[in-house]
């Protein structure tokens, strides 16, 4: 184990909300120093639970390039896009 180790767990509190922890550790019969930090969950906005309303209805993504080179044009590009601009 090295010297500065760190663990992330998550816990849920009991009724009086208390935390109780029990970390294995590879060291047996040694005094360890223990730093503890907490952080809540941010709640989710409905912002958030929209958007992933969103992507779990998207469709997959298409893979383009499995058209490439399948084009049958009946005019030159240059001239297609020449007349398309012209028609603003």
């Amino acid at each position: 184990m090295t010297p500065n180790q760190e663990i992330q767990i998550q816990v849920h509190t009991d009724s009086d909300g208390m935390i109780h922890l029990d970390i294995p550790t590879d060291l047996i019969d040694q005094d360890l120093q223990l730093k503890v930090s907490f952080a809540t969950p941010k709640p989710k906005s409905p912002q958030d639970e929209e958007l992933q309303e969103i992507l779990a209805n998207a469709k997959p993504t298409s893979n383009l390039a499995e058209y490439a080179g399948k084009l049958n044009l009946t005019e030159d590009p240059l001239t297609f896009q020449e007349n398309i601009r012209s028609e603003w």
